[in-house]
C-alpha cells in the first residue's frame, strides 16, 4: 500500500486522517513521495529508536535526506553515533543541568511579561509567531549563550537563517551568510576559551566542561550551539505556537484551561506536544541489514520516523484524535515529542520552561485572547517541521499587568 503522507507536495494542515490511513494500512511501507521506509506506529518508531545506533544512523542528517554524511564536526547530537554521541551529551549535560535551567524562570517570566507589553503597546491584534513564539525562544538561547544586549539583534538574524526554505538554503547568498554565521560563531567560541573559565555561559560552560581530562573541541562547541540554535529556535517556538492553536481550537478545553491555569499548565503542554507536536518527522538511514515490524531493510535504506502519526496510535493512547487538556500523564507511556532512548531530547527541560511560562503568560495577561477569525495560516513547508509561518491572534484591551500570576 502507498502512503498517503505527501508533504512536499500537499502539506495538509489537519493531516491526522491521512496519517491514520497510514499508521492502520501501511504502518512501515516505502514510500515514493518521500523516497524512503515510511514509519508511521507508535510500536514501529519505538523499535527504529530501540536500534539506534547499532541499525539506523543519523550522520546523513535528521532534518534532511542527504546522500553523504555530514562533515565529523558537524555531527553532533541526533546527527551523532556512540562514541561520539556519548562523550558529547556526557560533556554537555556538565555545562546544562536540569538545575541551571530552572534557576532561568525569573527570566523566562520576565521575557514574557517583556515580550506582551512590546505586543499590548502596538494595539490589539498581533502575529503570535513573530511577535512572541520565535522571540522567546531566541531570547532564552540568547541568555544561556551570553550574548551581549547590544548583538543580540544581530545574532536574532543570524539564527533566523536556519529556518529559510530549501531553495533558499541552496542559493548562493544564503550559503555566504552561514559561512560568514559559521566563521563568527566559531570566533566566539574562541575568544570565550581564551577568556577563561570564569564566565557562567553556556558557551564558555561547554568550552570548559570536562570529563576525567576529556574536553570538547571548538569545532564540536560551534557546532553544538549551532544545533541548539536549529532545534530550539524551531521547535520550541513551535510547541507554543501549536499548542495555543490546539487550545483556541477546542473552546471548552480553553474554558477548562481559564479556570485552573497554575494547575492544567504542564499537563496542557505535554498534550500539546502529543496532539499537534513541533516535528511531524526526522530522517535515518538504515546502517546494517535489519527489520521493523517484520518489514526487511537493507543497508543504505532511507527511514523517516513520522512522530505525529505515533502520538494519534489509538494502541497507545485512548481517544488519540481528541485534544484532552488534563491527560492523567503519569499513568501513560510518553508521548513521543521529545524522542526517545539514546537521542531522548536534551534540551527538553529548556523546552518545557518555555512553554509553561510563555503560554501561561499569554492567557493570564490577554483578556478574551483568540485567532483572528479568517486570518490565514500558511503551514511550514517540508516533511520535517510541524508548525505554521503565522498565526493571527487578537485579544481584549485593556490587558492585565506583568507579574499578574
Amino acid at each position: 500500500m502507498e502512503p498517503h503522507f505527501r508533504p512536499y507536495t500537499h502539506k495538509l494542515d489537519s493531516p491526522w486522517e491521512e496519517l491514520r490511513a497510514d499508521r492502520e494500512g501501511c504502518p512501515v511501507a516505502h514510500s515514493r513521495h518521500l523516497d524512503a521506509v515510511q514509519v508511521s506506529s507508535y510500536a514501529a518508531i519505538r523499535e527504529v529508536m530501540e536500534k539506534l545506533p547499532h541499525s539506523f544512523t543519523g550522520k546523513y542528517s535528521t532534518l534532511y535526506p542527504l546522500e553523504q554524511p555530514l562533515p565529523e564536526e558537524e555531527q553532533v547530537f541526533a546527527a551523532a553515533d556512540p562514541p561520539r554521541h556519548t562523550r558529547q551529551r556526557r560533556l554537555f549535560v556538565k555545562a546544562m543541568s536540569a538545575s541551571r535551567i530552572q534557576h532561568m524562570r525569573p527570566f523566562s517570566e520576565g521575557l514574557a511579561d517583556k515580550l506582551i507589553d512590546a505586543i499590548v503597546a502596538k494595539g490589539d491584534t498581533f502575529d503570535l509567531v513573530t511577535a512572541y513564539a520565535r522571540k522567546v525562544s531566541e531570547g532564552h538561547i540568547a541568555e544561556l549563550l551570553g550574548i551581549p544586549e547590544e548583538n543580540r539583534e544581530r545574532f536574532l538574524h543570524l539564527s533566523s537563517l536556519f529556518e529559510l526554505s530549501t531553495a533558499d538554503r541552496q542559493s548562493e547568498a544564503h550559503a555566504a551568510d552561514m559561512a560568514g554565521w559559521h566563521a563568527e560563531l566559531a570566533e566566539t567560541v574562541r575568544e570565550r576559551r581564551a577568556a577563561g573559565p570564569e564566565s557562567d555561559d553556556l558557551i564558555t560552560r561547554l568550552c570548559f566542561a570536562e570529563d576525567d581530562g576529556d574536553r570538547l573541541e571548538e569545532l564540536e562547541v560551534a557546532a553544538m550551539i549551532r544545533s541548539m540554535i536549529r532545534a530550539g529556535n524551531s521547535t520550541t517556538s513551535a510547541a507554543i505556537v501549536n499548542t495555543v492553536a490546539a487550545l483556541e481550537r477546542h473552546p471548552e478545553e480553553k474554558a477548562k484551561y481559564l479556570a485552573d491555569i497554575d494547575g492544567l499548565t504542564p499537563t496542557l503542554l505535554e498534550e500539546g506536544l502529543r496532539y499537534d507536536g513541533p516535528a511531524l518527522g526526522l530522517w535515518r538511514r538504515c546502517s546494517r541489514a535489519t527489520s521493523i515490524q517484520g518489514y526487511e531493510l537493507d543497508p543504505g535504506d532511507r527511514i523517516f520516523t513520522v512522530y505525529t502519526a505515533g502520538n494519534h496510535d489509538p494502541e497507545v493512547f485512548d481517544r488519540p484524535e481528541e485534544f484532552i487538556i488534563d491527560r492523567d500523564w503519569k499513568q501513560l507511556p510518553p508521548h513521543l515529542a521529545f524522542g526517545f532512548g539514546i537521542h531522548h531530547c536534551i534540551g527538553m527541560n529548556l523546552a518545557r520552561l518555555e512553554c509553561e511560562t510563555s503560554i501561561s503568560a499569554l492567557y493570564r495577561r490577554l483578556p478574551g485572547l483568540q485567532l483572528k477569525p479568517g486570518a490565514p495560516t500558511p503551514q511550514v513547508p517540508g516533511p520535517v517541521f510541524r508548525n505554521w509561518l503565522s498565526l493571527e491572534m487578537e485579544f481584549t484591551l485593556p490587558a492585565l499587568p506583568a507579574g499578574n500570576r
